[in-house]
């Protein structure tokens, strides 16, 4: 096996993996899985917002760039517009130097988007998002109207606090879920309705504290009451008050740690590894992938149609054989190391590029063809020139292999590379990321301590929306906005005491990492019939649940006995 050049850790590439980099003619990788992941994620600000002026129109804007940050960065609606010519910028490639000596120069003169927000009505404070309305906060957040501090989430409405949902309406805190309807705090569950509480449940309603759950109503924690027992219980838990949640939630814990969990989310699958994986067929170490995925390995949060695609994130919507790519896809063809390239096709080494076509180390494009550094061709000098820049990147170890990440425009500690593989600041910097200092978070500046935020939304007043807490958690200070509080009205909810960053943080903790382990079974269920009374279940499979954990972790057969 061949030994990572960063973290010195071995990782197998298998024959399908050899396939694969034949296909799209690109050499083995020298970094594992791991390691490119963190380099690609190194590009994707996702959730930290800045207020800087606009390189064009010297208005202030909301960005994801830094107001120290060495860029040209415009108005997001400007740099949309035909006011500017990304190809102005167009220069000769320089065989003096690497590619990526001569990209980053192209990087720092090409202007960037403030902030990658499409289509969106009063959705300012929202990035990698699009057709929204009515949202604040939310962050790779599609189709969805009156989200609040969303993540991951589509089509949901009159949500907050979601993380990886679809199709929610009127829920708030909930991770992995579907089609839920006015249900709070809850983990992969579907179709369930007026809810606290629930892990692994579905097509329930009124039911708290619950776990492996199937079509039941009127059940607090897995024990089932009449509907008068049910509300009188429910009334006396004090679900409206701070102190009540808290309590609950510690009984829920527990039980949820004691419940089976199946080993992955793998539905309607074929030969596939991973986690919440919808229709995936010989796909492998991929998560957060629904819809018509075939043949790829590496990939998380993907939509649609996916086919042939390794080391992705943020993709989909038909997008067929691409390598090494970030928040790329719709009806695109052959992208290698890309990152926000949509409907493009044969598209390398290209950020921020849309419907063009044979672009290679280019930037902010819009409906162009054999461009290379931002310069247009004609297509037969494009092809030459693109065979000499490989040619002189082969020799220089570069092709194949991702955007070091010294050139990437943001600090790790800004991305969500640090979701994946946390360093600190001097890690980052002996591995040749860059480090961003700049701060917008305050402290010490609260008019509202925690011990001061009221046990009630009830006896939170209008004023509230005026002061300024201090975060239990990290000493943050944060606020609360009109139309969040009206949410906690609208849902008798008590004010939370975190701050959003640590409240994001609570909810990425839930959820499992975007890892695999090789486990065996943990059932001993003589009623099974698949194995002995007190013996041990044989089969094996890769999980996400890391063999440190506590939970009870099941292969498909045991579970489908013991829960269904």
């Amino acid at each position: 096996m061949p030994q990572c050049k960063q973290c010195t850790e071995q990782f197998p590439i298998t024959p399908a993996d050899q396939a694969f980099y034949a296909k799209l003619a690109v050499p083995e990788p020298t970094l594992c899985p791991l390691c490119r992941r963190q380099r690609i994620l190194a590009w994707r600000n996702q959730r930290i917002l800045y207020s800087r002026p606009c390189d064009a129109t010297k208005k202030n804007i909301i960005s994801v760039f830094a107001p120290n940050a060495p860029y040209r960065v415009y108005d997001r609606d400007y740099w949309w517009s035909d006011k500017w010519d990304p190809t102005s910028y167009g220069r000769d490639f320089d065989f003096t130097k690497t590619f990526a000596e001569n990209y980053d120069a192209l990087l720092h003169d090409v202007p960037m988007a403030g902030i990658f927000n499409a289509r969106s009505v009063n959705s300012a404070y929202s990035n990698h998002s699009g057709e929204m309305k009515d949202c604040y906060l939310a962050f790779a957040v599609w189709g969805s109207e009156k989200v609040l501090y969303g993540d991951l989430s589509s089509y949901d409405r009159d949500c907050a606090e979601m993380l990886e949902t679809g199709k929610c309406n009127l829920s708030y805190e909930m991770i992995q879920t579907t089609n839920c309807y006015n249900t709070n705090y809850s983990v992969r569950s579907e179709n369930c309705s007026d809810s606290w509480f629930l892990f692994d449940c579905k097509d329930c309603s009124d039911c708290i504290g619950c776990t492996n759950l199937r079509s039941k109503q009127y059940y607090i924690f897995n024990k089932q009451y009449s509907r008068e027992e049910y509300e009188k219980r429910k009334k006396e838990l004090a679900l409206d008050t701070r102190t009540g949640i808290t309590n609950v939630r510690a009984q829920f814990e527990t039980l949820k740690k004691q419940c089976v969990h199946r080993f992955a989310s793998l539905t309607k699958c074929e030969n596939s590894t991973g986690d919440y994986l919808v229709g995936a067929g010989n796909t492998h170490d991929s998560f957060a992938l629904r819809g018509e995925t075939q043949n790829c390995a590496f990939c998380i949060n993907g939509i649609d149609k996916l086919t042939d695609t390794y080391d992705s994130y943020g993709v989909g919507a038909s997008l067929e054989r691409a390598y090494m790519v970030l928040d790329t896809g719709v009806n695109a063809t052959e992208n290698i190391a890309c990152v926000i390239a949509w409907s493009c096709q044969f598209a390398y080494y290209s950020y921020n590029c849309h419907s063009s076509f044979e672009i290679f180390g280019c930037s902010g494009l819009r409906n162009k063809k054999f461009c290379i550094l931002n310069k247009q061709y004609e297509e037969a000098e494009y092809k030459e020139l693109k065979a000499r820049i490989i040619e002189h990147m082969k020799r220089g170890g570069e092709w194949g292999e991702f955007f070091p990440p010294q050139i990437a425009p943001f600090g790790v500690n800004e991305t969500i590379a640090q979701e994946e593989r946390p360093v600190n600041k001097e890690e980052a910097l002996r591995l040749g990321f860059k480090w961003q200092d700049y701060s917008v978070a305050t402290r010490g500046k609260e008019t509202l301590g925690p011990e001061a935020v009221p046990e009630t939304i009830a006896a939170t007043g209008d004023d509230i929306v005026q002061q300024i807490l201090a975060c239990a958690g990290c000493g943050k200070n944060y606020k609360i906005v009109k139309v969040e509080l009206a949410f906690y009205r609208g849902k008798a909810l008590p004010i939370p005491l975190q701050c959003p960053d640590c409240r994001y943080q609570a909810r990425l903790a839930v959820r499992n990492p975007h890892q695999l382990w090789h486990r065996q079974c943990m059932c001993v269920l003589a009623s099974h019939e698949t194995h002995s009374a007190g013996a041990q279940c044989l089969n094996e499979f890769e999980t996400s649940y890391a063999p440190d954990r506590p939970e009870k972790i099941f292969c498909e057969n045991c579970y489908q006995k013991e829960v269904i």
